[in-house]
């Protein structure tokens, strides 16, 4: 008899697109087609969310309050109520760290990185508090089973549970559109890259200085919000080598991806750095962080340590082609589904040991 397994949608609540909901959509699609399991898709809110309802149809709403949950969730996890589901499950999965009900049947939970812990700073106020309070140790007493993006994070979680490294994937791109907000001024291969430096560790102050010191050399960031807070220090004046760009579609992002020098990835901290396979993808070079994660996916790739090698990688560029990172294994989305369902199996197989 085939399994049942429940998946928590609850990150597609997110209005805005991230490195976990391009996670949950693109492993949900793949491992719902599988034949070896039967699926059960879920979320819990009060209302309705038509998104989600738009990618996945079958999906159930559960009419509970998050809100009153964690609030109850402060002193002890609730018991999960015996009609949350309309069918019980034989095993639960949460793609991002998320408190939930103690269960009678296993719980895997993804750990994406650990950014909370490790770059706090980076964080607001309230998601600050939200990882004290449900904090992963805490959250890791409910689950039997871990998922992790990359060996590197999977390293830095202290668990006796059971690990499956499953790596991330890329779609192939729709037809790239040029943003419409993008500068007529900019042409292709004239300019660098730079997508979602949505906190200070992505290390935005790096490309605002080398605009400054390179005038003759265009940098196009996207995903930039100057209304954050996490923004409020650092000092953007209007120069005409930079564009800021509040968001891109797909179609918009494959077209930067396409005709960009390169992709600057700095990030002082990652837990796969999604953004560089999908430029990898699209053939586009890469100047990368000198962090481990980016060592554990790549070789042959433009290694910056300091600010002083940006600039000395910028300078280069202007005379020769930078270099697209080769990866050291075959990233998909079929894979990582894959890989999920055969841990998903394995957990079952030994729920009882």
């Amino acid at each position: 008899m085939k399994p049942r397994i429940a998946i928590d949608l609850r990150p597609l609540l997110d209005p805005h697109e991230s490195g976990v909901t391009m996670y949950t959509k693109n492993l949900v699609k793949r491992l719902i087609k599988s034949h070896e399991a039967n699926w059960t898709l879920f979320y819990q809110a009060r209302k309705r969310c038509d998104r989600i309802h738009e990618l996945f149809p079958q999906v159930q709403h559960v009419q509970r309050s998050n809100t009153v949950f964690h609030l109850r969730s402060l002193f002890r996890f609730l018991k999960l109520p015996s009609n949350y589901f309309e069918e019980q499950p034989d095993l639960l999965w949460m793609p991002d760290r998320r408190p939930f009900y103690r269960c009678a049947f296993p719980v895997v939970m993804t750990v994406h990185d650990r950014i909370p812990e490790s770059e706090k700073s980076t964080l607001s106020l309230k998601s600050r508090l939200w990882h004290l309070v449900f904090s992963l140790d805490r959250l890791l007493k409910l689950t039997n089973g871990l998922l992790l993006p990359s060996l590197t994070v999977a390293q830095n979680v202290r668990s006796r549970n059971p690990k499956e490294v499953t790596y991330e994937g890329v779609e192939d791109f729709q037809k790239p559109v040029r943003p419409l907000a993008l500068s007529k001024k900019i042409k292709a291969k004239d300019f660098f890259f730079s997508l979602s430096p949505a906190d200070p560790r992505k290390r935005l102050e790096w490309i605002v200085r080398a605009a400054q010191r390179f005038p003759k050399l265009n940098f196009v960031i996207a995903g930039v919000k100057l209304k954050d807070r996490r923004f409020r220090k650092l000092k953007i004046s209007k120069k005409e080598n930079l564009f800021l760009l509040a968001s891109v579609t797909e179609e918009e992002k494959a077209w930067l991806y396409r005709n960009a020098r390169a992709l600057l990835a700095l990030s002082r901290s990652e837990g796969f750095d999604l953004p560089v396979l999908e430029a990898v993808h699209a053939k586009c070079p890469v100047l990368l962080s000198d962090i481990p994660v980016h060592h554990e996916l790549y070789k042959e790739a433009e290694w910056i340590r300091t600010e002083e090698d940006l600039w000395k990688s910028l300078y280069l560029a202007k005379t020769t082609n930078l270099k697209v990172p080769s990866p050291r294994g075959t990233y998909t989305w079929d894979k990582a589904a894959e890989r999920s369902l055969l841990f998903f199996l394995r957990v079952l197989l030994n729920k009882d040991r």
